[in-house]
């Protein structure tokens, strides 16, 4: 995996702060054949009130016309698509999930204002790199079990992602990496792994991170 440890920072209160979960609660329920589920209620809280509307939660992604691989949450509007790309078989045998145990993503945008150390970390690590910060996510790789959640060890295997540069970020002679910033502090950043100029695909590890796009 082509990644750097950049530097380890306000640990203690990094991990506190840093805001991994979204800012909405969601509750799907996968509709078999369907990349959709049928309509959930979303809660999201605001500053003053609860308030509930009826959305569509979808359960997969499609970058550069490849699907991802694994089911999930796919939230992440900031971005033009989030996949996994490592196969369900290798996330399996590199984290010695069992037959019942499926692997899980969620892909979310990253409430900056909520999530302010996480941000600052993104931007010393850009500014240090002379890149420019593009959209922020949270980004989960779990599993489900008997219907039950639970995160992946971010020490295991590599795991692959892409996400599709949005056009209001896209600059033809750049070049694009991910700035990772894990609960703890630890500030990675993480290389783009291709050559599609439309994409930025590269290998991280199971777990919770804040994941921003950069380019330089």
């Amino acid at each position: 995996m082509k990644a750097r440890i950049f530097k380890r920072m306000m640990t203690g209160v990094l991990a506190a702060a840093l805001v991994i979960a979204p800012t909405m609660s969601v509750s799907a329920t996968t509709v078999t054949g369907s990349s959709t589920s049928t309509a959930e209620k979303v809660i999201a809280s605001s500053t003053s009130e609860e308030v509930t509307t009826i959305a569509e939660i979808p359960t997969t992604s499609t970058v550069a016309g490849v699907k991802s691989t694994v089911a999930g949450t796919y939230l992440a509007t900031s971005v033009n698509g989030t996949v996994v790309t490592t196969s369900q078989a290798a996330i399996a045998q590199g984290y010695g999930l069992t037959g019942a145990e499926k692997p899980y993503a969620k892909f979310m945008n990253m409430d900056a204002k909520k999530s302010y150390l996480a941000a600052a970390a993104i931007h010393a690590a850009a500014q240090a790199k002379g890149a420019v910060v593009g959209p922020m996510l949270n980004i989960e790789l779990g599993k489900m079990s008997a219907g039950k959640y639970s995160l992946l060890p971010s020490e295991g295997a590599a795991i692959r992602l892409s996400l599709g540069i949005p056009k209001s970020f896209a600059q033809a002679d750049a070049a694009y990496a991910v700035v990772c910033v894990r609960p703890g502090g630890v500030v990675t950043i993480l290389e783009d792994v291709d050559t599609n100029p439309n994409t930025v695909t590269f290998d991280t590890t199971g777990g919770a991170g804040a994941y921003a796009m950069i380019k330089y």
